[in-house]
């Protein structure tokens, strides 16, 4: 019989390892807050071509989105799941001149204006404008997301 004490560590180490790994929580990004109902972005801060990865926070979830200019300098915002993999909560990652989603490994030219997959494995297009000098997400919008987080 093994020691009672050991035996003991050994119970607590495989439990924390199985929680540990069981944990498919989505990732945090730079956290963005509102300002009565919006999220606004200047767009010298990200019409630049890169992805621009952001966390919102809603009643302890984090709703995962981004931003990213294609090929003809337009921006676009996207929830960081798609309608087929977002269960995994992995989300999408920068690959050379691709998004790619992290869970079945599905890829986008981010030039592309328009990014369409008839699997559904393509980010959820999250509603935004164009207001001045300003890309605005309402917060309603972003909280509409919650479930894919």
């Amino acid at each position: 019989m093994p020691n009672p004490k050991w035996y003991k560590y050994v119970r607590i180490l495989i439990f924390s390892l199985i929680l540990g790994g069981c944990n498919s929580g989505a990732v945090t990004h730079e956290v963005v807050k509102d300002k009565n109902g919006e999220v606004t972005f200047l767009l010298k801060a990200v019409r630049d071509g890169s992805v621009h990865f952001y966390t919102y926070r809603y009643k302890g979830t984090n709703i995962n989105f981004f931003i990213r200019m294609d090929g003809a300098g337009n921006l676009h915002t996207y929830f960081d799941a798609c309608y087929t993999c977002y269960r995994y909560k992995k989300g999408y990652t920068v690959s050379e001149n691709y998004i790619v989603c992290n869970e079945c490994g599905k890829k986008y030219r981010l030039a592309d204006e328009v990014w369409i997959d008839a699997t559904g494995c393509a980010p959820i297009n999250l509603k935004s404008e164009i207001r001045g000098d300003s890309l605005v997400v309402l917060r309603d919008n972003i909280i509409k997301g919650k479930g894919f987080f």
